[in-house]
This record gives C-alpha cells, structure tokens and sequence, in this order.
C-alpha cells in the first residue's frame, strides 16, 4: 500500500460553469473517502476567476448535488471555517492574491508581458509559417530592464503577469496514481503561461495553489487532465519556497462505447439529473466510486462505510474508467430492492405528486394509497422516477379507444395470439359472470376464481389473464395481476372489464 500519514487536508475546488458533471463528482468523492479513511478534513473550495464562463446558479447546484450524494464538507462556501473565504473572487477583492504577485515579480520568477492578444495572435500564425508545430511562448519582456517596463506602464499599456519558465533543464514530480514514479518534463516543452490577467484577475494557475498553500492541503487528488500542468505548479512552489502537496491525478471516464471521455454534449452526465430521475445516494456513491477505483476483482456492492474503511490510493488504477448506465440502473435497482417498502413508498410519493397523480403533499387517504400500492411495483423499479408510469393507470380512468377516460387502449390489444375476437368476447362476459358475485374480493379468491375459470373454458390461464390485464390496465405488461385487482378494487375492475366486453363487440 502506498504509504499516506496523517492528518490530511484535501479539497474539491469546481469552477462554476455549469451542472456538476458526474466525473466532477468522481473527484469530490475520493477525495472524500480519502479524508474521511486518514481521518482528516475535506475542503470545497468555489474557483471562479473565469468570469467568461461562470454560470449564476452553477455553485448552489454544485452544493445540493454533492450533498445529494452524501459528500459533506468540513470547510466551504456556506459552511465557513478558518480560511473564509472559501470562494476566490471574494478572496481577490480582499486582495489575497497580489501580494503573491508581487513576490513573484520581485524574486524575477514572474514578468509583466505587454504583447497583446492581436501580437499574440500574430506570433503563433509565424510560427506556424516557420514550420513549428506547438507554438510556446516566451515573452520578450522577460528580458527587460526595470526603465523598459516602468515606460510601458507609464504609457497605459495593459500587460498580464506571466512565470519566467527557465529555459534550459526539467521539473519532475511524482503522482501517487502512477506508483509514485517521477514525471519530468523537459522545460524547453513549457511556455511562460499567464498568472494574472490584463484585468487583475488572477487564473487558476496562481490562484488555486496560493489557496492551497494558505489553506494548508496536503494532498491534491484531482482529474488527470491537469498533469501537463503540473510542471508549472511545482515550480511555482519552488520559486515561492513552499512544499508541494502531494499529487494523485485520477483516471479519466470514458464513455460506455470508449469513445472519447464522458462529454457534457453528448451524454447525459449533469448530478442533478440522477437525482431528478430517482437514483438512490447511496447507489450513485457506491457507482462512483467504482469508476477508477476496485477493493478487489468481484466486489462491487458495498455500503459507504465499508468503502471509507478499504479506500486507498494504491487501488486506484491509472487507466481510464468507462461509465457504464446500465450498469449502475442495475446497481441502483438493487438498492431499491434493499428498502423497506414503506421507505419505497415514502421515496416515490415526490414523483407520484409531480406526474399529478396524487396532491403535494399528499393526504393521509392518499398517502396510505400509495402505500398500497408500493409492493406491486418494488421489485421492479429501477428508477424511482417510473413509478408514476407503473402506476398512473390506479389513479387515472382506464378505457378502450373512443372513450372520454384519460388513458386508452386499442380494443384489438384484447384479443391474444391464436385467440378470435369471438372467443375473446365469450371470455368477457364470462369472466365478467365469474366475478361480478364475488363477495370476498381478495388476491387469493380472485386467482382462484379465475384459474377455475380458465379450466372451464378449456382455456390457458396466460391468454385469460392476458385479457383481462389490458381490460384493467390498459397494457399488456403491469405489475401482478391478482394484487392490481385487489388495489383496484371491486367496483373500478367491474367497470373496466365492462367497458371491454362492450369494445369487443364490435371487433
């Protein structure tokens, strides 16, 4: 196992540019488990320097959907803490970042760069004519006397503050994901990338580990996406004299076909909509947790606890994770399952009240309906969110075509396969005769009932009951038959089989 002491403080620092995207809860999800396994404290931390691309409301989405999947923070935006503000563009307008600035100016690991956006622009298109395939800049302020730049700022001229990457030599770092191997990049490969914007805004190169340093994070377990930016972070550490975290870059998630990583334009991969859907906390975390991560090569199922208990950083794997929505549907399915009914019931009421089947909030008659209901359907949901779906027909009038009830049915769903319409007209009525008397309207009276029938009609009870399922539901799959005519109830199943016997007449 890879050697980790304690006590650790970890992050989880969204840019917010939109809903959380699933890999983004991946990442506050391990970095979770890590804290929560050493027993330290994990931070949320709002990055919004891109003010192009922050999106109003994406914060407050980021929190409830996190929260929504069980991952709480120690330290952050609403909750507070000993480093607020946990939100950056609160933290430049109370000046935390250009002292550092200023620092780095001072020591000449920074610059003031001039060329602007047009020059920059220009440089890259002559590079290109030249035959240089990656373009990387080196600004030619960098080189500058104190009298040549003090001139440009005299003259108004807006400038960015870029790192003076040397020139010659390499920066190494290692990643606890790749066995802690040392990663070196030659700098000859790097550029003088840009840490404080022409508005004074700093970029998330500077920003983030200025946090982190104040913030005191010991280890950054983050997308790998960020490793080709590493260098520049590890010899911004240098140049200020502080420690480095150690790093952990995580496996990328690839879509289900392989193609490519999970994508915001082509997947349906934004939190919010799992939980809108009906996905249970506990089957996202367990699923999120698989993505990148094994206990062992069969283990799969596993409650929060047990996962905080074996979730280390060795058993995280470098190679790309593929997501899987089938998978976790079954997965999430067999939480449900796990459930008592009448916390099924509790969590499916939410969805019944949105479909319109029932008040919100619901009544007690209402509420001890569902109730009721919950058992004919539990074994079958994988979604909470079917449940309106699976149910609608007990709330709502069912009838054949040509109806003024809600839902309807074409009358030739009535007839089964190697079955007439005169047969199935004499099965009608039959039935009709066979339960009309029925004092005691329960699911054992009413299979037997209709299993004699069957019997006495020389009939297989599968196309019977087939009839009488559309009659009743007005589909050829529903929850079990004799329990749907239970929570019918007498009246509402008479009515229904009559109104089908007198659409099959005219068949």
């Amino acid at each position: 196992m890879t050697d980790v002491t304690g006590p650790v403080r970890v992050r989880f620092a969204p840019s917010p540019t939109g809903f959380l995207h699933i890999g983004g809860g991946r990442t506050a999800g391990f970095n979770w488990l890590f804290s929560r396994h050493f027993g330290g404290q994990f931070i949320l931390r709002i990055e919004d320097t891109d003010e192009k691309r922050y999106v109003a409301g994406a914060a407050d989405d980021l929190m409830t959907s996190l929260r929504w999947v069980g991952i709480t923070w120690d330290e952050g935006p609403d909750v507070g803490g000993p480093h607020e503000s946990y939100v950056q563009s609160e933290r430049h307008a109370a000046g935390v970042y250009r002292p550092f600035v200023e620092q780095l100016l001072a020591s000449g690991h920074a610059y003031k760069s001039f060329v602007t956006e047009e020059e920059l622009t220009q440089m890259r298109a002559d590079a290109e004519a030249r035959g240089i395939r990656a373009f990387r800049f080196r600004g030619p302020e960098r080189d500058w006397t104190p009298a040549q730049v003090a001139e440009a700022e005299a003259a108004g001229k807006p400038y960015t503050v870029r790192l003076k990457v040397p020139l010659e030599g390499s920066t190494s770092f290692s990643d606890l994901v790749r066995g802690g191997e040392g990663i070196s990049v030659n700098h000859a490969d790097l550029y003088d990338i840009v840490l404080l914007k022409s508005s004074g805004m700093p970029v998330y190169h500077l920003a983030h580990l200025v946090d982190d340093h104040l913030m005191g994070i010991t280890h950054v377990l983050r997308s790998d996406e960020w490793v080709p930016s590493t260098p520049y972070h590890v010899l911004l550490y240098r140049a200020f004299g502080w420690q480095p975290p150690i790093f952990a870059h995580l496996p990328p998630i690839l879509r289900h076909d392989g193609r490519g990583k999970l994508s915001k334009r082509k997947d349906d991969v934004s939190a919010n909509r799992f939980w809108e859907r009906g996905y249970l906390a506990d089957a996202m975390f367990n699923y999120l947790a698989l993505q990148g991560w094994s206990y062992d090569d069969h283990t799969e199922i596993m409650t929060r606890d047990e996962i905080v208990e074996r979730f280390t950083i060795d058993r995280v794997q470098p190679s790309p994770a593929r997501w899987n929505p089938e998978k976790l549907l079954d997965m999430n399915g067999i939480y449900i399952r796990r459930l008592p009914t009448a916390a099924v019931a509790q969590a499916i009421t939410p969805f019944l009240a949105r479909a319109g089947l029932i008040a919100d909030p619901p009544d007690a008659a209402e509420q001890a309906y569902v109730e009721r209901l919950t058992p004919l359907i539990h074994e079958r949901l994988k979604e909470l969110g079917e449940a309106p779906e699976l149910l609608e027909f007990f709330f709502h009038d069912v009838a054949p075509a040509g109806s003024p009830a809600i839902f309807t049915y074409d009358p030739a769903l009535l007839v089964p396969k190697k079955m007439d319409a005169t047969v199935t007209r004499s099965a009608l009525k039959a039935i009709l005769d066979a339960l009309s008397p029925l004092e005691s309207w329960s699911e054992g009276h009413l299979e037997e009932t209709l299993r004699a029938l069957a019997e006495q009609l020389n009939l297989k009870p599968g196309p019977l009951f087939g009839i009488i399922r559309i009659a009743v539901t007005g589909r050829s799959v529903a929850p079990p038959l004799f329990e749907t005519l239970t929570a019918l109830g007498k009246q509402r199943a008479l009515t229904r089989l009559q109104d089908a016997a007198a659409a099959a007449e005219q068949l």
